[in-house]
């Protein structure tokens, strides 16, 4: 399949027009569900919205959370209604005359009432006493003076007679109370009378304390507030007359002001909620079956007479209404078709607890055929409006998304690419794509901001409510013709900054690139051509004075100030890390990497400097070190070659003398010229191999052959081949070897060679009559044990060099070169030991000749045992 490079002008056309079609689409479904994605119902001065949910399989109302909300809320309403009418209500209608014990209905939540003072007042009075509100006059006695007050003795100021007990009972002795405390007002009650004989300050009771030649004292007087009668009691009395005391009083007082303001309060809500719940105006059908003094009564809104149903049929009925819930509160049962718990019911009704009793009963239902245009009709009609097309529309319009948003990325993907005539593609940029970029973004962001501000201006012009405009039918249409242009602007310029980066032009043709690239050049080359105390001192100047100045201009100026600071760290921290690279650059080039450079790439001022220097210096030391191992190597080649050369020679001449040590020659005087032939050409040929060995070694041109060998027994062997010319020098061996062998992983003839050049060297270059140490011990060193070899001799010629000198090439402790050495034992030595991964080192003190080699120890071979099975 031939690949696709390119896509044509018209079909390119056509893919954009689809694009902003779908794009508009689903901005326009995006906002018509959003404006309509939940349910809100507005029942008795309360809010219910249920947000849809597309995940929800049932489209039924009756099984949604926004129906079990407003019934939830309908129940607290019902159950409030029915305890405020068995407060209100006599045989179903309400009774002004009836009686409320004010104790009694004060303390109705309390378990045990803590009181037994108590009066009864008619409904309507204590309705409107609570409507119109109280008034009370102080007035200041002692305690013993106002409790003599309540038990009828009045004498204490007046000096009339008091009141007996007995004429508080009775209507008949009531009036003659009254008659007895003012004859003018036969009505004036007990309060009256207090309120004018009693002081109604305290300077006012002192000053009469002193006109009856009483005692005063401040911490007897107390101040009473007394409730000026409104109304009277059902017996037509006052209400201190009904108590013996003034804390009986007090109790009372403020018994009734609940009692008044509680059943005002019940009697407003009584009036709202009994049209509410009415047939006619409610869905709801309820019946409270309530045991109130050893009486049924029912409470509800439906006009049978439940008192003579049985309790099943009573069930049936709100069965057949369609939703319902029956209540055992005896044995909190609840038998629903709804999603109410019984719980959720029990912790309603104890709310009431005094109201309800054994026996309660509850019955609710839902006409489900909503005859009455209620909350849960209202929120029937908009539920149905709104849910059964929702996820249809979410799915269109996920949908239109996603065929929008791959059409743009196909369109991304081959925009701004011609066929070429050779084959492949290249970019090919428009008049537009040449503008500055921060420009023509701008001027992107300022054309929708303009169609958006048109946008916000007709809605202006329409002089409605933002939630009129939502909810409105043209509104998701207008959305969408918006949200075209929106995707048509911003196409537009979306596309051209595809072309910017294909072409790699978006930065390059920046204006903040061109600004950045002049400033930073301008500082660069101040910077590179600055003394090096201008630009290390003068940039923490200028960074100290940016940080006092903008330290004082508040928060925002210590926000700018930190960003500053921290792009100051980040130049720090390049500049450091510049540092940092020429340091291990350095390094490494002392440690021979000398093929390494410094990236001068971003480097500027001494760091270029100095990177600069050590590139020059590593280039400086690879030009001496190529030309060192370029003398080296013809050194090596000119011995090798030379050493070739002279053995053809040299055999030549060692074969004749040969052949003239077997002439029976009587001359003596040519026998010693043949004894000095033969002397000096085995002399010859020793330096010779000596010279192709070293060569060898030095060009890493030789092979070994590592095996497990008993480095005391090679010492060993080694000392009886040489025993016989160290006596010829008068030298004494003394030998310390340890008692078990040593076992070393090494070429057997190349550690022979070592060692043999070792004792050689001792016995060209001992003093004769002298002693010749030799000692092989271990040792432990880095968690390993180590065979050191240790001989020391005393030199027969002054040692007046550096030990590291005698294991140079051609290098002998004898300057006088006066005895037979070629001064390459040493170093072939050594070289042949650190082949094979030992150490060879030499110490001299005086004219003692200390030579030490080690190598790693193997552990002792066990002996085998076999095993036989019988």
């Amino acid at each position: 399949m031939k690949k696709k490079w390119v896509i044509g002008k018209k079909d390119r056309r056509v893919l954009l027009i689809f694009q902003k079609v779908l794009a508009a689409a689903f901005a326009a479904i995006f906002v018509g569900l959003a404006c309509n994605s939940s349910v809100s119902v507005e029942r008795n001065g309360r809010l219910y919205e249920q947000q849809i949910n597309l995940l929800e399989n049932s489209n039924s109302f009756e099984n949604s959370d926004l129906f079990t909300d407003i019934l939830s809320e309908e129940i607290r309403g019902v159950t409030r209604l029915s305890v405020i009418r068995s407060q209100l209500e006599t045989d179903g209608t309400y009774n002004g005359q009836k009686q409320i014990d004010i104790a009694e209905f004060a303390h109705r939540q309390e378990d045990v009432r803590d009181t037994t003072a108590t009066a009864s007042f008619y409904l309507d009075d204590l309705v409107k006493w609570g409507n119109y509100g109280f008034v009370t006059e102080k007035v200041f006695a002692t305690k013993a003076q106002l409790d003599a007050y309540f038990k009828g003795d009045s004498s204490v100021f007046s000096g009339q007679e008091g009141l007996s007990g007995n004429d508080w009972n009775g209507e008949t002795a009531t009036l003659n109370v009254l008659q007895k405390l003012d004859q003018k007002r036969q009505k004036q009650s007990l309060s009256m009378q207090m309120i004018q004989e009693l002081p109604s300050s305290r300077e006012e009771y002192q000053k009469k304390c002193e006109e009856l030649g009483l005692n005063y004292s401040d911490a007897d007087g107390m101040e009473l507030d007394l409730l000026v009668p409104r109304y009277l009691s059902a017996e037509g009395k006052d209400l201190a007359q009904y108590a013996s005391d003034t804390d009986e009083y007090i109790q009372l007082r403020d018994d009734l002001k609940t009692t008044s303001k509680e059943l005002f309060y019940n009697f407003s809500e009584y009036s709202a909620y009994k049209d509410s719940y009415g047939l006619d105006a409610s869905n709801i059908r309820y019946c409270y079956r309530m045991d109130q003094d050893g009486e049924v009564h029912y409470y509800t809104n439906l006009k049978d007479d439940f008192s003579d149903k049985k309790l099943d049929e009573i069930t049936r009925q709100f069965e057949e209404y369609g939703r319902y819930l029956c209540y055992n509160a005896d044995r909190a049962e609840l038998l629903t078709n709804t999603e109410i718990a019984a719980e959720e019911l029990r912790q309603e009704l104890s709310s009431y607890q005094y109201a309800f009793g054994d026996n309660t009963r509850v019955w609710l239902a839902v006409d489900t055929t909503y005859p009455a245009q209620d909350g849960f009709a209202t929120a029937r009609a908009a539920y149905h409006r709104v849910v059964p097309y929702y996820g249809y529309l979410a799915a269109v319009g996920m949908l239109f998304l996603v065929v929008s948003v791959w059409l743009l990325l196909r369109v991304t993907r081959y925009e701004g690419r011609v066929r070429k005539e050779g084959g492949g593609y290249q970019i090919e940029l428009r008049i537009r794509d040449t503008v500055l970029t921060e420009p023509f973004v701008a001027a992107g962001i300022l054309m929708m901001g303009m169609i958006l501000g048109v946008s916000w201006l007709l809605y202006l012009l329409a002089q409605t409510t933002l939630s009129d405009v939502t909810h409105a039918v043209w509104f998701p249409f207008a959305v969408g013709v918006v949200a075209f242009l929106l995707d048509d602007v911003f196409l537009f310029f979306y596309l051209s900054l595809v072309r910017r980066a294909r072409a790699h032009t978006l930065w390059s043709n920046s204006m903040l690139r061109l600004i950045f690239s002049r400033i930073g050049n301008g500082v660069l080359h101040l910077y590179d051509n600055g003394h090096i105390l201008v630009r290390s001192l003068l940039p923490f100047l200028l960074l100290l004075a940016g940080n006092l100045i903008l330290g004082g201009c508040g928060v925002v100026g210590i926000l700018i100030a930190a960003v500053i600071d921290i792009i100051a760290i980040l130049m720090l921290y390049s500049s450091k890390k510049d540092q940092q690279q020429i340091v291990d650059t350095a390094v490494r080039l002392g440690h021979g990497d000398l093929d390494l450079k410094v990236d001068l790439s971003d480097m500027h001022g001494e760091n270029r400097e100095l990177a600069e220097a050590v590139n020059g210096i590593g280039d400086g030391i690879k030009t001496a070190v190529e030309k060192s191992m370029k003398d080296e190597r013809l050194k090596a080649d000119l011995i090798t070659n030379v050493s070739h050369d002279i053995k053809t020679p040299l055999t030549s001449i060692i074969n004749f003398v040969n052949l003239l040590k077997r002439e029976q020659i009587d001359n003596e005087r040519a026998k010693g010229y043949i004894q000095v032939l033969d002397a000096k050409s085995q002399r010859l040929k020793q330096l010779t191999d000596d010279l192709v060995e070293a060569s060898k070694i030095t060009s890493g041109n030789i092979s070994l052959q590592m095996e497990r060998l008993d480095f005391k027994e090679l010492v060993k062997q080694t000392c009886g081949e040489f025993d016989d010319k160290l006596k010829e020098k008068c030298l004494e061996m003394i030998v310390s070897l340890p008692p078990e062998p040593v076992y070393i992983e090494a070429d057997p003839r190349r550690i022979w060679r070592v060692v043999e050049n070792l004792f050689s060297n001792v016995c060209k270059y001992a003093l004769e009559g002298t002693r010749v140490y030799l000692e092989i011990r271990r040792v432990r060193q880095d968690d390993r044990e180590i065979a050191v070899f240790t001989m020391k001799n005393i030199s027969a010629q002054a040692l007046n060099i550096r030990a590291e000198e005698l294991t140079e090439r051609f290098i002998r402790g004898d300057i006088s070169r006066s005895t037979e050495g070629s001064g390459l034992g040493l170093s072939i030595a050594q070289n042949l030991t650190t082949l094979q991964k030992g150490t060879f080192e030499i110490y001299l003190d005086g004219d003692l000749f200390k030579v030490q080699i080690g190598f790693s120890c193997l552990d002792v071979p066990q002996p085998e045992i076999e095993i036989q099975m019988r």
